[in-house]
């Protein structure tokens, strides 16, 4: 089978396309025909070996922590051969290839009828806004939330879910081509974040402030997220952008102490080592949601003997949605 293989890491040019062997299962794994498989930031990370210590994969490495295909193999399991499934995995997931073997009792069984690029775009970045939305800070119909990078892969599932949840969304985003991109898929509101947004997201509200505020950027940016959160409101961290910065975030809190604010950290991987049964819930109803039509996820794509360039352009920035490599 053909696979991207990183033997050294570096710079982009050291996603090499080889030629392996097909993987055998493992009693309880099938093998998947890959037919997407999404980038990630955490994908460029281990390729540059920018992780931290005790979590770099050994070399050589397939990256790869998600995708969508068909299973080849059941392997004696529930699943049938030529059965659609789409899953989120650990690292080493291996699903830059053209096959991957996956623990059965990982997969999501999906419609027959299913589009396996939508669905391979949407396990890490849906699983993350769902989680946030539903089970971190348990939103309710009629407040507001307040989106940072909402061009993004997590951003565009958060929009669209928090629609169907019945919040109204205000969108940032640092330029103004992804500030028309936030609206045109369903955010209420969208500011350029080098504007004058407080003051706009304070006149929106009421001056009463946005209940949720989802934040990947971390940095500084705790001070303003106080200044517009409502009296009993949540913000959600779920990244580091830019950097840890320099506020002290209990000194910050202080400040707005009277708002009883709540801050809540989000990492997917806590969640799917400690209650997968609650991720799976979680993805079975995003995929419900899909094939209702109630979502639907923004994606481009590339082949996988790309892969090198595809990772240049998810660092340049100017990706929207999810970008996936494919396996025609």
């Amino acid at each position: 089978m053909k696979a991207v293989v990183l033997e050294q890491t570096g710079g982009s040019e050291h996603l090499q396309l080889k030629e392996l062997a097909k993987p055998e299962p493992a009693p309880g794994q099938v093998v998947v025909q890959i037919k997407a498989a999404p980038i990630n930031f955490i994908d460029t990370i281990i390729r540059e070996g920018q992780m931290p210590p005790g979590m770099m994969p050994e070399l050589p490495f397939i990256p790869g922590v998600e995708g969508s295909g068909v299973v080849v193999d059941a392997n004696g399991s529930e699943l049938k051969v030529g059965q659609k499934v789409a899953f989120l995995g650990p690292i080493g997931a291996s699903t830059y290839a053209e096959y991957t073997v996956v623990d059965a009792d990982k997969l999501i069984p999906l419609a027959d009828t299913a589009d396996l690029l939508q669905a391979g775009a949407m396990p890490v970045t849906y699983f993350t806004a769902y989680h946030m939305l539903h089970n971190v800070v348990r939103a309710e119909a009629g407040k507001f939330a307040l989106v940072y990078a909402a061009s993004g892969g997590v951003g565009t599932a958060l929009i669209q879910l928090a629609k169907v949840a019945g919040l109204t969304v205000i969108a940032l985003e640092r330029r103004d081509e992804k500030v028309a991109q936030a609206l045109k898929i369903g955010a209420d509101y969208a500011f350029n974040s080098a504007d004058d947004w407080i003051s706009e997201v304070k006149a929106i509200t009421g001056g009463r402030g946005v209940n949720y505020i989802f934040n990947p950027v971390a940095g500084d940016t705790i001070s303003q997220d106080m200044e517009v959160l409502a009296t009993l409101g949540h913000i959600v961290i779920f990244g580091f952008l830019a950097g840890v910065g320099e506020s002290n975030l209990q000194a910050e809190a202080v400040k707005h102490f009277s708002k009883a604010p709540t801050i809540s950290y989000s990492e997917i991987y806590a969640t799917f080592f400690s209650d997968f049964p609650l991720v799976k819930a979680s993805l079975q109803k995003v995929y419900a949601l899909l094939e209702q039509g109630k979502i639907a996820p923004v994606y481009t794509s590339k082949p996988l003997s790309e892969a090198a360039q595809a990772h240049d352009l998810l660092e340049s920035g100017k990706v929207l949605g999810k970008l996936l490599l494919t396996n025609d």
